[in-house]
This record gives C-alpha cells, sequence and structure tokens, in this order.
C-alpha cells in the first residue's frame, strides 16, 4: 500500500497505466471472411441436406443462401424460408459470426444445382447502385440428387 504525499499521484499513475489494458480495445471494421465454407453432396430423392456457413467480419455479416439450376450459374435465385413447398428451411443466428444452416427436405431431381452462401457487411450492401460482386463473398457448393431407383440399378449393374 502506499502511503505518505506521493501516495495519490503514484496511485493514480498507476490506474492509469493499467486502465488502458482493463478496457476493451476498440476494434475496426474488418472484412467479413468465410469460417466454415458448405460442402458439395450427393444425394438420393427423398432424402434431406444441410448446408453450412459462418462468416466473420465486423460488424457482422449478412447472410443469405442462393441457388442456380444446373448448367444455370449465371442464373441465381434467392432462397427463403418456407421456399419449395415448405421444404426449405434457413437458420441463421448473428453475434460474433454470422452462422447459417439450408436444409432442404424430401429431395427431387430438381433440387440439383449449385448452392451459394453469400456474406457481406458492407453497409452500402444492399444499395441497388453498388456492383454486388464487390460487396458480396461468395462459397459454393454442388447438390446433386440422383433417382433412387437408378442407384438401385446402378449397384446391380456393378455387383452382377
Amino acid at each position: 500500500m502506499l502511503r505518505g504525499p506521493a501516495t495519490l499521484p503514484a496511485a493514480l499513475s498507476l490506474l492509469l497505466a493499467t486502465a488502458g489494458s482493463l478496457l476493451p480495445t476498440p476494434v475496426g471494421a474488418q472484412n467479413a471472411g468465410f469460417v466454415k465454407s458448405p460442402m458439395s453432396e450427393t444425394k438420393l430423392t427423398g432424402d434431406a441436406f444441410e448446408l453450412y456457413c459462418d462468416v466473420v467480419g465486423n460488424p457482422t455479416p449478412e447472410i443469405q443462401w442462393w441457388y442456380a439450376e444446373v448448367n444455370r450459374a449465371e442464373s441465381f435465385k434467392q432462397l427463403w424460408e418456407g421456399a419449395r413447398k415448405h421444404r426449405v428451411a434457413i437458420n441463421t443466428a448473428y453475434g460474433v459470426n454470422g452462422v447459417s444452416v439450408l436444409r432442404i427436405t424430401r429431395l427431387t431431381l430438381e433440387d440439383s444445382g449449385t448452392y451459394e452462401c453469400r456474406a457481406s457487411n458492407d453497409p452500402k450492401r444492399n444499395d441497388l447502385r453498388q456492383n454486388p460482386a464487390i460487396t458480396w463473398i461468395r462459397a459454393q457448393a454442388t447438390i446433386s440428387v440422383l433417382q433412387s431407383s437408378e442407384v438401385l440399378r446402378r449397384i446391380c449393374e456393378t455387383v452382377f
């Protein structure tokens, strides 16, 4: 314990010297980046799949899911909760990271295609005058859906 006339200035100096390390350090803006990207899969009709997307950035990036049919990669359409006759579920949580899971159930052959997780924390990301390629980062996965009977036929051809 400090005593005497130098007590207050010494204590104040010690407090000021250590206060900076006790306070949270302000963090500047950080571009969005992927921690986990969706992975390609092959599934059977009637099955389900889940794609995961985990992004970091400051501020926390917004996440969207998009889809393009096979051989139509230039024509992405945004997916939303309840699309495709309520077979699409999107669960997203925002904290330090943005984490999103896309789940599609009761798969059909038409569900084959490229699925894209898009993320952005650019304040102008939804400005229609901005080029979306500049403000959004993208990670893709290809989902191939095979007819159940087709897979069974291929197995039989291989075995017999």
